[in-house]
């Protein structure tokens, strides 16, 4: 399933932050509302009580002492007259402090009610009250807790809220007492609690709108706070920083309110504005450095190309009776090792290896230095210890870096074996013998070091198969993750191996890439921390290079190819390129003398055949594609040959026919 896009998927709802302030606020509002409500109410509904109590205590008084002495009980139930003047005097009360009904009766021990006067303050209720309960009236209903708590004595006045036939009203009993202190009569007063409860909705409501307009002016006052000092900073700020996105030179006003006071959000700017001039400082001081380092990657590539070209990763020289092969592997990206590889003449050959103070691209400038000077010197006929003590004294005269080297150089008669060589306190090398061993030398210092160097030429004598490794202070110096050097026994005992494993001979290109193979999985999990480089120089018996003029001598050169390249799909394309060469010698070319020699650069491999046959060049033969009908008449080999490299030369040299084929590797 694909993933969808940024733009393709669903936006979010925005809510902005005044949104939700408002909703807040609202709810708010409308709980404070409720409550204020609720406990208003309820408190309201205390002080009617209160209110109520107070106003028929008033009124029970008033009839009380418009009643007299409780003689006048006894009086008004002889007299209509009477009870028609105290019905006046009720109904004034009445009319004067907002009663409902007021009552005068008297209670028997059967707790039968007997009324005497009542009025009430509404005419059409008054009649209605009189023809239901006039006076002589008995009332058989149940007492209420505030009569019977007057009647035994409780309390000398007592309240009730009651529900009955005339609506929702407060009680109020007050007894009329004898000389003796018995109550003769009650006193009963209705006070109307709706007409309460009406002024406690109207003073909720009031309260409540009172109170929903000062909650909504500090609303309105709180959003235009919020939107001034936060929301817009906040906005402001914003369209800064995407406007630093887009443009970090673009310099933006800090806020005004910044100039006039100080709060959280100008603390937030002023953070902001610091962190974003030490962005720009850093992201200019990242692209510096990121120039910097691209100008030096990119001068460390052209400084590696043209290392590459003096010193190539490997390479290998083989002729007749003589093989010799070095790599080397710098721990940067340009070394201060290197090892060079070339003829004198028909029959000498130098192989030199040193090593620089230091890494880098200023040792490796050095490097180039010292192996251009020295095999200039070598190649205009200076003997090995000459060469060297005047490239030494050279470099003591302008040494500013004060670098020094050290440097092993040899040079083979591919003819009788005699091997010269010169130490510069380079390491001692390895003879490769059936068992190899140190070679001692008369070593002189390193290059660059003191004037008087002292080296002298040394010789040997090289025995068929035997030979002479060199190697820098990268191999045995190389260490593992506990810290322990490769070694020189480490070294020896590689070199065995090689040996044992090669049918008991030497073969270059296989010792030294052993080696270097060894040491880096000897230091596996740890960053190279020095050059490596190893060359090896095989001498005679185990290479025969001279061929006969039968085609099975070709085992020769494929066991050579092999040894070199490996056993491979690619090796064998170049075997049978030079096999149908060697196979047109052998049959056309009627040479009695034929030999091979082979030689390998970090990306090619070149083989040459010598023989002393009739003048033939195939490179300038036009050899067209055959049918099957006429590939037995000759030119199909050439063409392989032709297909299988990647160059083919000729020369004729001293009655001599000189072949080269070039492959890829």
């Amino acid at each position: 399933m694909k993933k969808k896009n940024v733009s393709e998927k669903k936006k979010k709802f925005r809510f902005p932050i005044l949104m939700r302030i408002a909703s807040l606020f609202l709810i708010a509002l409308i709980i404070s509302a409720v409550l204020t409500m609720v406990v208003s109410h309820r408190f309201m509904l205390e002080d009617a009580a209160d209110q109520d109590k107070a106003v028929a205590s008033v009124v029970a008084t008033a009839a009380k002492t418009a009643l007299g002495s409780h003689d006048a009980v006894q009086e008004l139930s002889k007299s209509k007259k009477r009870r028609e003047e105290m019905h006046s005097v009720f109904r004034y009360i009445l009319s004067r402090t907002g009663a409902k009904y007021l009552y005068l009766y008297t209670v028997d021990e059967a707790e039968h009610k007997h009324n005497i006067v009542c009025a009430a303050a509404d005419d059409e209720e008054d009649r209605r009250m009189n023809e239901q309960f006039g006076f002589g009236s008995r009332m058989s209903r149940p007492l209420y807790d505030a009569e019977r708590e007057v009647l035994n004595g409780e309390l000398n006045e007592s309240y009730e809220f009651i529900d009955n036939d005339f609506g929702d009203v407060c009680l109020y009993v007050i007894p009329v007492h004898d000389d003796d202190k018995k109550i003769v009569a009650l006193i009963g007063v209705d006070y109307a609690t709706d007409t309460i409860t009406n002024i406690v909705s109207d003073n909720v409501r009031i309260l409540v709108l009172l109170g929903s307009l000062i909650f909504v002016i500090a609303y309105v006052t709180a959003l235009l706070l919020v939107r001034g000092l936060v929301i817009k900073p906040i906005r402001n700020l914003s369209g800064r920083m995407k406007s630093f996105i887009k443009d970090r030179k673009l310099h933006i006003e800090t806020s005004k309110l910044k100039k006039v006071f100080e709060d959280e959000i100008t603390d937030i700017e002023g953070s902001f504005d610091e962190m974003a001039n030490d962005i720009s400082q850093y992201v200019e001081d990242i692209e510096h450095l990121a120039s910097e380092k691209a100008q030096n990657q990119s001068q460390l590539d052209i400084a590696k190309m043209i290392q590459g070209g003096i010193v190539p990763r490997e390479y290998g020289l083989m002729g007749n009776g003589y093989e010799i092969y070095g790599c080397e592997f710098s721990a940067k990206d340009v070394g201060g090792d290197f090892y060079d590889i070339f003829r004198a003449d028909d029959r000498n050959i130098f192989l030199v290896v040193g090593d620089i103070s230091g890494k880098g691209i200023y040792a490796a400038l050095f490097m180039v230095m010292v192996k251009t000077s020295l095999r200039e010197k070598l190649k205009s006929g200076s003997s090995l210890a000459e060469a060297m003590n005047t490239l030494n004294n050279e470099i003591c005269v302008r040494n500013p870096g004060n670098m020094f080297a050290t440097v092993f150089a040899m040079m083979l008669d591919t003819k009788t074996g005699v091997l010269k060589y010169a130490n510069a306190g380079h390491n001692a090398p390895i003879l490769l013998k059936e068992k190899p061993e140190f070679l001692e030398t008369c070593g002189g210092i390193a290059l660059g070091l003191f004037e008087d160097a002292d080296i002298v030429d040394e010789e040997i004598q090289l025995g068929d198969g035997e030979g002479i490794l060199l190697y820098t202070d990268g191999v045995t110096e190389a260490v593992n993750t506990k810290r322990k050097q490769f070694g020189s026994d480490r070294l020896n005992m590689c070199i065995q191996k090689s040996y044992s494993s090669n049918d008991h001979t030497y073969c270059a290109g296989l010792l030294a890439n052993g080696i270097v193979d060894s040491v880096r999985e000897y230091s596996e999990g740890l960053e190279q921390f020095d050059d490596v480089t190893c060359t090896a120089l095989v001498y005679g018996g185990g290479y025969q290079k001279e061929l006969t003029s039968d085609i099975a001598s070709f085992r020769q050169v494929k066991r050579t190819m092999i040894e070199s390249l490996g056993d491979n799909d690619r090796t064998r394309g170049m075997i049978l390129a030079c096999e149908e060469i060697f196979a047109n010698i052998v049959h056309y070319s009627r040479a009695d003398d034929v030999s091979f020699s082979s030689e390998r650069s970090a990306d090619t491999y070149s083989v040459m055949f010598f023989d002393n046959g009739i003048p033939f060049d195939p490179v300038k033969e036009d050899i067209r594609e055959k049918d099957f009908e006429e590939l037995d008449s000759g030119g199909m080999g050439i063409l392989i040959a032709r297909r299988n490299s990647k160059e083919m030369t000729y020369s004729r040299i001293n009655d001599w026919n000189v072949l080269t084929l070039k492959f890829e590797v």
